[in-house]
């Protein structure tokens, strides 16, 4: 008899290097949008920076280095949106943003500050950075509020530092793209190291089970083959074995022994899988195994099975050990729910 946990080891070791390696994928993939940090003088920086040729492409998000802004008086009735002429690198664009944003009332205080000093002409412009996203004017407002701006069409006309009306951006951020990210990459990761430990573990405590076997009977030390032989009750389909007084169960869930002098109550859990809650897919069997040990009660659950086919024999077995250990409370009824509530309050 061979271990049959084995595979399910080696599996989930796999999947999760697999989940591993799929976060790191995730965050290289997408490593353009995390390395931002969010910054948009990083993202400018980079090279995502907002010209007029990059107008149509209304699905991305750029970085827009800013000389200047100025509010033109056009807004949205509830206060929340307004429209602003704002200096970029080859032009004028419009604006769309909040005012009540703290990154946008600091810009506009800050230019209205610093058209209020005088700086040598030879100075450097200050320049703030903010991301954008464009826009379609879907509703041609723009040329009117172009017209009362720019009435004479000065900006419009030139070539260089010309105001745009076609077309207008609005502030964005990239928390939300960055935090999804993120958030992708480390569940990933997470359940790939969890699973990890979780095969770890499971083979640790099979390893502890075995040498209690061993215990029971030295002579199944490397022969537990044996136990095909000698248990008082064999049912290979579930790997489930009855050896002096002990519940034995070799399944791909794990290797388990549970002394059935100490059991207080047995039942069984059968989850059915559907597919549009209709069809069935998959069945799940396992046994609730409670058992009092050391002056206290210990509650298991242990999977045993999805075999389809094996209710009968999961009944059996269950059947098998009402009979030969009468004390024990058997199936899950109204009755044994009192009686082991009961058991556990008189057991403290």
């Amino acid at each position: 008899m061979n271990f049959k946990s084995k595979s399910t080891f080696i599996a989930n070791i796999l999947i999760g290097i697999a989940l591993i390696l799929g976060g790191i994928f995730y965050a290289m993939y997408n490593k353009e949008v995390l390395l931002t940090f969010n910054s948009a003088e990083k993202m400018y920086n980079d090279g995502y920076y907002f010209t007029s040729a990059a107008s149509n492409d209304t699905e991305s998000i750029y970085s827009l280095a800013i000389y200047d802004m100025l509010d033109t008086g056009y807004g949205t009735d509830d206060g929340k949106s307004e429209v602003y002429t704002v200096f970029g690198d080859d032009g004028l664009y419009f604006l769309e943003a909040n005012p009540n944003n703290a990154k946008i009332k600091s810009m506009v205080e800050f230019f209205d500050k610093y058209a209020s000093e005088e700086h040598p002409d030879d100075e450097p412009l200050p320049v703030r950075y903010l991301m954008v996203e464009p826009h379609t004017d879907s509703t041609s407002i723009l040329s009117t509020i172009a017209d009362k701006v720019d009435p004479d069409s000065t900006f419009r006309n030139r070539e260089e530092g010309k105001l745009y009306d076609d077309f207008y951006i609005s502030q964005t951020s990239l928390t939300k793209n960055i935090a999804f990210h993120l958030a992708v990459t480390l569940v990933l990761m997470a359940i790939g190291v969890g699973m990890i430990i979780v095969a770890f573990t499971r083979k640790s405590k099979n390893a502890d089970t075995y040498e209690k076997l061993c215990e029971l009977d030295e002579r199944l030390r490397d022969n537990i083959n044996e136990l095909d032989n000698i248990a008082d009750y064999v049912d290979k389909s579930l790997g489930a074995y009855v050896y002096k007084n002990h519940l034995i169960l070799n399944t791909k869930f794990g290797f388990d022994m549970f002394n059935l002098n100490n059991l207080v109550w047995l039942y069984h859990n059968i989850t059915r899988h559907k597919m549009y809650a209709v069809i069935t897919v998959g069945i799940d069997y396992a046994l609730q195994i409670n058992m009092f040990e050391d002056g206290r009660c210990r509650e298991q659950r242990v999977m045993l099975t999805n075999n389809k086919k094996a209710e009968d024999a999961v009944v059996s077995l269950i059947t098998y050990i009402g009979m030969n250990y009468p004390n024990a409370l058997i199936g899950f009824t109204p009755e044994t729910q009192q009686a082991y509530r009961e058991f556990k309050q008189s057991h403290r």
